[in-house]
């Protein structure tokens, strides 16, 4: 019986989750059990740490005991999100790669609906609270309100995703091996990636998501240090949104 496409798609391609944590702790066991009960389908569970006096890797290992795809993977190009995040992107295997934040604020049912879109060909998919059927809950008036202007104001004009800052994200892992990281602050790494793949006319799909702020642990998001960063993109995205004439049709 000849192979279906997807079956065909899917060949030599891997499902990978990739997961950022600084001293999460046993908040990585709920993540765990929410991929399981949402049915989240994954070739790897990859927890990205900086130090190995993290609170979390004990709760890894117990993942690991049961699971042989979850792996703790330590960053060794240099403390901080961004770093992490590059180092697991530059050992990225062809197929998709989805980032989860550890401290449970993800809609995680959505996963497989966002692997979906990039089997139709999206090589980001962007889960966004700011669209139609989207929620944030929580967060800081200040901060998730910079973060609704940012997005809305690129979405009018014409921007294919009004949720660009959120780390929640599907990539295309070999388009997100060629990409050359040059964030330095913390997690404007999104934008960054949604910029660059808008700049290519690579297609940015969007789905509405429902976000809620962490009730276990710290958060260790720093707005102020942190918004030069995030704006150098956005204005980048700005200016690119100006020069392109029908900007709305921008992704292939």
């Amino acid at each position: 019986m000849a192979q279906s496409s997807a079956a065909k798609l899917m060949a030599n391609q891997q499902i990978q989750i990739l997961v950022p944590v600084y001293n999460e702790g046993e908040n990585v066991l709920e993540l765990y059990q929410g991929l399981k009960q949402d049915g989240v389908p994954y070739d790897s569970l990859n927890f990205v740490y900086d130090m190995d006096e993290d609170t979390t890797l004990p709760f890894i290992q117990r993942m690991r005991e049961g699971d042989e795809r979850v792996a703790a993977l330590k960053n060794e190009i240099g403390p901080g999100v961004v770093n992490a995040l590059q180092y697991a992107f530059s050992r990225s295997a062809n197929g998709p790669v989805i980032v989860l934040m550890g401290d449970n604020s993800d809609k995680l049912s959505i996963v497989p609906e966002m692997i979906e879109l990039w089997k139709g060909g999206a090589t980001i998919v962007s889960p966004s609270r700011y669209m139609k059927g989207g929620e944030q809950h929580g967060g800081g008036i200040i901060k998730a309100g910079l973060s609704r202007l940012a997005g809305t104001s690129l979405k009018l004009l014409g921007f294919p995703t009004a949720d660009p800052t959120n780390n929640f994200k599907l990539y295309d892992g070999a388009w997100l091996r060629e990409q050359k990281i040059e964030s330095e602050g913390g997690f404007e790494i999104a934008l960054e990636l949604c910029t660059k793949a808008f700049e290519q006319r690579k297609s940015i799909v969007e789905l509405p998501t429902v976000w809620r702020d962490r009730t276990m642990g710290e958060s260790r998001f720093k707005l102020m240090k942190w918004l030069p960063h995030y704006l150098r993109w956005y204005f980048k995205c700005i200016g690119l949104l100006v020069k392109r004439p029908f900007a709305g049709k921008g992704s292939e």
